[in-house]
């Protein structure tokens, strides 16, 4: 599973193609057996299917999908925030940055010397065009940024006002919007639905050339760091999911790839252990989003009940290759987040009881007919879909576990799979009954509690929301995100974070299954200065996507 649950919109539908992208490549732009400095560095994020033809920068539809590799490599923000690590921003764009007392204003000192790829002379006018862009048009605003306005002081200051104080969300501010060039999307009349075609950035890489199979990007020679990129170009390649992902690995084709393996270490390492690397961390919640709109999802017992029919440990084991570990109840990443746990739930994790979950249910007034099926307040059998996207096998064989775990509760639940396109679309529209996904998460907890949370980002059934998909809604859950947001108090960040913590555990709006031990694989023979478990520099998960750009830049060919 290489999916979002944090922004995905969206997504073009396609067919997976597989080999074509990896095969008949040139050395001057391939995976050529003999490598060298001609050699592009071989990508595949995870996301299988065609790749859209859709460069937006400002789309969450393209952020998850295979072409969201352009933001980072072709589009900048002003920061990168390292989430492998608990340290500060790292210049990109901009140099440094200073916050006001009351938390709205946040004056950013800008690198000079910086050209957009055409040759036009990059300012902070393109800084304040871009965030009053977003301000502007909602649809652009994924994040919910409180945005009043920005304005360049000169060409290397740019001052970015906000509404209300917003300290959570420096990251998406400063560290996911990506900026523009004034002089190409002003002539834009709907951003939103932009195409962008031929992306025009600030970064190490310019666009190359695009199939649905396969896209380059090629060094910009012009780039304002001196000696980076060191590597000719990047190609991005479609597969056809894990498997086919895993094959291109272990056959040199691939350098770097975002895909969920069983096995690891036998699959993977023990083919080639020289070169076949692998780090993992703790990146996210592996969790079933519901559809809280649907019975029996908006009961908070029958949510609990279904909880604790799952066999977590065979799931990790079997699923999700033994690199996931246990969830806290409260969804907060351990060891990282275990300051905001509460003390009832301190140490704790998710467990299985059958016999209780069945109490739970005869409490709540859930009733079986004579064939043992579990039966809805309306009288008929409880059935649903478990939906995840096809190739995705990790998740296929944890829905296909989940099955068997939910008939103990006498529930008959349907394993399923959709085309990204597809499970990205009824994602976002709210065209489901269970998704299998993740909760993304930031430098703090506060982007997971607000991805899952916030529903001032979610949107009514058939309409797209760009996170909560879940359609969750509690006002006393959105004050504490707000309070959280607008306090640079970190003691009341704290509280606030225990509180949605244990609001999380009690209630369950979505259903944990494991903390995510994101697995990243990557082949060292042709290029070296990798992230490494020991040595987390930059985050090397690739399907996030200006880790990608950050990465390849600092990569070198292997002499």
């Amino acid at each position: 599973m290489r999916k979002k649950g944090g922004r995905i919109a969206s997504v073009i539908a396609g067919v997976a193609i597989a080999a074509l992208a990896l095969t008949g490549c040139s050395a001057s732009g391939g995976s050529g057996a003999s490598g060298g400095s001609g050699r592009y560095v071989n990508i595949y994020t995870g996301n299988p299917g065609a790749i859209p033809q859709n460069f937006n920068p400002f789309s969450s539809s393209v952020y998850w999908s295979p072409a969201g590799a352009v933001l980072g490599s072709v589009y900048e923000p002003l920061f990168y925030y390292n989430t492998a690590k608990n340290e500060a921003p790292q210049p990109w764009l901009a140099k440094s940055f200073t916050v006001s007392p009351d938390g709205k204003t946040y004056d950013v000192t800008l690198r000079s010397g910086v050209k957009w790829q055409d040759g036009k002379a990059f300012s902070a006018d393109d800084v304040a065009f871009t965030y009053n862009l977003i301000k502007s048009n909602p649809a652009l605003n994924t994040y919910g940024l409180k945005l009043a306005g920005a304005k360049a002081t000169d060409a290397t200051h740019v001052t970015i006002t906000l509404s209300q104080p917003d300290y959570t969300n420096e990251f998406p501010l400063l560290g996911e919007t990506f900026i523009v060039p004034e002089h190409i999307w002003k002539s834009i009349k709907d951003p939103s639905k932009f195409l962008n075609t031929k992306p025009i950035g600030t970064g190490a890489f310019s666009f190359g050339t695009y199939s649905s199979q396969s896209f380059t990007v090629v060094k910009n020679p012009d780039y304002y760091v001196k000696g980076e990129p060191a590597v000719p170009g990047l190609r991005f390649v479609s597969e056809n999911g894990n498997t086919g992902g895993l094959n291109a690995l272990n056959a040199g084709k691939l350098d770097w790839a975002g895909i969920a393996l069983e096995d690891v270490q036998h699959s993977f390492l023990d083919k080639d252990t020289k070169y076949n690397k692998d780090t993992v961390i703790p990146a996210d919640v592996k969790v079933l989003i519901m559809n809280l709109t649907k019975a029996p999802f908006n009961d908070v017992q029958f949510r609990k009940a279904l909880s604790l029919s799952i066999d977590r440990d065979s799931i990790i084991k079997q699923a999700f290759g033994g690199t996931d570990t246990p969830a806290n109840p409260t969804s907060l990443l351990q060891p990282r987040d275990s300051a905001f746990v509460a003390p009832d739930y301190k140490g704790k994790t998710m467990t299985e009881d059958v016999s209780q979950a069945k109490k739970i249910l005869a409490d709540a007034g859930y009733k079986t007919d004579a064939s043992g099926d579990l039966l809805g307040k309306n009288g008929k059998p409880i059935t649903f879909n478990i939906a995840t996207v096809t190739g995705y096998t990790d998740t296929i064989t944890a829905n296909q576990l989940l099955v068997e775990d939910f008939k103990k509760l006498g529930i008959q639940a349907t394993s399923q799979q959709m085309s990204l396109g597809a499970y990205s679309t009824a994602q976002a529209t709210g065209d489901f009954d269970m998704l299998d996904d993740r909760i993304a998460t930031g430098p703090t907890p506060f982007q997971q509690f607000n991805t899952a949370l916030n529903s001032d980002l979610s949107a009514p059934i058939g309409k797209t929301a760009s996170a909560d998909y879940a359609r969750f809604s509690d006002p006393a859950v959105q004050k504490l995100l707000n309070t959280a947001a607008s306090t640079n108090d970190q003691a009341t960040v704290a509280k606030a974070y225990q509180q949605l913590g244990t609001y999380f555990a009690q209630n369950q709006p979505y259903i944990l299954l494991s903390q995510n031990g994101a697995v990243t694989t990557y082949r060292d023979q042709y290029f070296t200065g990798w992230p490494t478990t020991d040595d987390l520099w930059a985050n090397p998960s690739n399907w996030i996507a200006q880790n990608v750009g950050w990465v390849a830049k600092k990569l070198k060919p292997r002499s």
